[in-house]
């Protein structure tokens, strides 16, 4: 009958027990999570847990009072031909122990004290002893430290906690058969291993009692009661329990004669009759292991099967993104490009556009509307004209003058003056035009979600640097448009002058609608004239009602103000608009997509610097392409399928488009005082903003029409 059981135990769990040999020799130290079929004994000190696993696996092993087992002991029990026993090592090398020569228990001693030191703490490092014998079935047991409630002598003051934490790591895992260990002279309610067993196999699917020295029992009928577990006053367990005597650790006998004695023992107990042989002695323990351990193989091997596909293909994925093995500069240069590339078409240019579903607007409806403050703020400084304020002061102004030239002659340094005072006003709300509209698109590219790059290390180790590019690259422009500007403004400030005939036109049709006005000569036929007016827009009409009142001389010259005014801002404004778009929208992604191009030319380091692998990302590669590899193999076997140095650029103190507190149109529009009179609302349209195909960029000196050439008489 025996054999039989074990030619059929053989036959389906040996190449199951085969394979997970194979695996276990292919996967790291720590079996790469993967969990394996074991049997862990486990009981308080001195409970017979090392005396049982000599019956189990046929090797002499430390035991005695106290903790004897102070590391975890790793029994592979393999049934063959002949006897032999091997150490197996952390790099799955085996080490043949020639039992003729060397006593196995005393060198179990010796590598306990090599790996636990001389004192008396546990520790989690194993020793593990592959045993073949033709006696053995194929089990894999590991022999724990014994619970130590309290520590003795010199055991560390944390002893219970120490066995306790090196049990749990062992039995919480699911392919764990756990065999719980108690003498039969000890109250099983005291018995702390069924607490620990019940936390992680609380339906005890795979717990098994066992109560060793039965010899010991005080009570025969306790001893029975507890084995049929038929009286509810009993501990209770779905594997039940079984008896066993094993020799003591003062008896000189051999494990064969321990074997006979037991048979002996039990033949004369009332037990055998009562029970039955199924709960008494180790063949009993070792056939009910057998039989549960083959379940238990039978049902993890399949999931052990899914356990490492996916590992594999978490490894896998990990691998695929971790950075290529850039190991030469002519490959980092070529990694540095495309990321380059990439950073510029895939995270730069999305910003300038709208979002499809309209929660975003684009860069050129951004500045769009930025540009239509801006020509407000214009026009606001327009209304200024047509307060009592000015028209004092272009009084004064021209008074101050008086007896200098003819009379009847338009004094140009005043009006020169004037001019300047409005090109002012103009460049202060260009300015702020400028930084407002650099700042919007810096603001817009520092701040990307790293959701597009998260993913790649080495673009994400390039970010920083790529955003200082940015940065650099919009201070620089911010500079140059000023500049740009700022050079209109000092070309305009030389002298009053046009050679668009809009200046003349404009003062000529106010001349002409003034002198028809003069000529009434009553209020009725003067408003009468006024209605049938039409002017070119609202400015015109309020600028030239409110000086109807005032001196000729000074209507005059605030005609002239007025109407180069409206001719340099019509230029101005439009010139202003396109190169911003240009600066601030089109011209951004090819300028920083050339400055990055140019980056590793101008800073030979620079590349090496960011893209040369460092000792933890080629080490941590290399761990997980050995994991790979190993995971691969068993697969198979089971069946299954720098900061950026930019010192030598010079960035604008002058100008944080950073600063919050810096103005803005808004808030310039907010400072102009007096509030101007009511108007209507000020539309940006095709025919406010123009195209600068129809104006010069620099005025050139032509001798003809020129404001300086030209007078007006009284």
């Amino acid at each position: 009958m025996m054999d039989s059981f074990v030619s059929a135990y053989d036959g389906k769990v040996g190449p199951l027990m085969d394979k997970i040999d194979q695996v276990r020799a292919l996967l790291s130290a720590n079996n790469d999570g993967v969990n394996f079929p074991n049997v862990v004994v486990v009981g308080d000190q001195s409970s017979g847990k090392s005396t049982l696993l000599e019956s189990l696996s046929l090797v002499e092993l430390p035991k005695g009072s106290g903790i004897v087992t102070r590391c975890p002991l790793v029994l592979r029990l393999r049934k063959s031909i002949q006897r032999k026993v091997y150490r197996l090592h952390d790099d799955n090398k085996k080490q043949f122990l020639d039992e003729t020569k060397l006593n196995i228990l005393k060198y179990i001693e010796e590598e306990t004290k090599i790996l636990a030191g001389n004192n008396k703490n546990v520790v989690e490092n194993l020793i593990e002893l592959l045993v073949e014998d033709p006696n053995l079935r194929d089990l894999t047991v590991v022999d724990l430290p014994g619970i130590a409630r309290n520590p003795i002598g010199d055991q560390p003051k944390n002893i219970h906690e120490q066995t306790t934490k090196l049990i749990r790591n062992f039995i919480k895992k699911e392919g764990t058969v756990i065999l719980c260990v108690f003498p039969a002279n000890v109250d099983i309610a005291t018995v702390e291993s069924f607490t620990l067993a019940r936390e992680y196999d609380p339906t005890g699917i795979r717990t098994i009692g066992v109560i060793t020295k039965s010899d010991l029992a005080p009570n025969q009928d306790s001893l029975v009661q507890q084995l049929l577990m038929n009286q509810p006053n009993v501990f209770q367990l779905t594997l039940g329990f079984i008896a066993v005597r094993n020799r003591s650790t003062d008896e000189k006998i051999s494990l064969t004669d321990a074997h006979t004695r037991e048979k002996e023992f039990f033949s004369n107990h009332p037990a055998s009759s009562l029970v039955g042989w199924h709960c008494l002695g180790i063949n009993a323990l070792i056939n009910r292991l057998a039989d549960l351990y083959s379940d238990r193989v039978s049902e993890i091997f399949p999931k052990m099967r899914i356990e490492v596909h996916m590992k594999l293909k978490d490894i896998r994925e990990q691998l695929s993104k971790f950075p290529p093995d850039l190991d030469t500069p002519s490959a980092r240069l070529a990694k540095y490009h495309e990321l380059a590339e990439f950073y510029v078409e895939n995270i730069l240019k999305v910003r300038f556009s709208a979002s499809v579903d309209g929660q975003t607007t684009s860069m050129s409806n951004t500045l769009h509307i930025k540009f239509g403050k801006y020509i407000n703020v214009i026009h606001r400084h327009t209304e200024e004209l047509f307060t009592d304020t000015y028209h004092k002061k272009v009084s004064t102004a021209i008074s101050a003058c008086i007896g200098e030239q003819l009379p009847n002659f338009l004094p140009h340094p005043v009006l020169k003056r004037l001019i300047c005072e409005k090109l002012d006003q103009l460049w202060t709300t260009t300015k702020v035009l400028i930084n407002d509209c650099f700042r919007t698109v810096l603001n817009l590219l520092k701040y990307n979600s790293n959701n597009q790059y998260k993913d790649d290390i080495l673009l994400m180790k390039l970010m920083p640097a790529f955003r200082d590019i940015v940065k650099l690259y919009l201070n620089e422009k911010n500079q140059i448009i000023h500049n740009q500007l700022h050079e209109m403004i000092r070309l305009e400030k030389h002298d009053p002058y046009t050679i668009d005939s809009f200046y003349n036109n404009k003062i000529d049709g106010f001349r002409i609608y003034s002198a028809e006005l003069n000529s009434k000569d009553n209020d009725e036929e003067r408003k009468a004239l006024s209605l049938k007016r039409k002017y070119d827009d609202v400015d015109d009409e309020l600028m030239f009602n409110s000086i109807l009142n005032v001196d000729q001389a000074v209507q005059e010259m605030i005609y002239s103000v007025y109407s180069y005014w409206k001719l340099l801002t019509k230029r101005f404004m439009d010139y202003t608009a396109l190169t911003l778009r240009a600066a601030c929208d089109f011209d951004v992604c090819p300028g920083v997509q050339e400055r990055l191009r140019h980056l590793p030319i101008e800073q030979c380091d620079f590349v090496d610097s960011y893209l040369a692998e460092d000792v933890f990302t080629k080490t941590k590669r290399k761990q997980l392409q050995q994991t790979k590899e190993r995971l691969e193999k068993v697969d198979a076997i089971l069946g299954g399928h720098n900061t950026t140095n930019f010192a030598n650029h010079t960035f604008i103190d002058s100008i944080s488009m950073e600063d919050d507190s810096f103005m803005t149109l808004d808030k310039l529009a907010q400072s102009i005082t007096p509030p101007p009179p009511p108007r209507p609302p000020i539309t940006t349209t095709s025919d406010t903003i123009t195209t600068m195909s129809s104006v010069p960029l620099v005025p050139k000196p032509v001798v003809s029409n020129g404001l300086q050439t030209t007078s007006i008489r009284k």
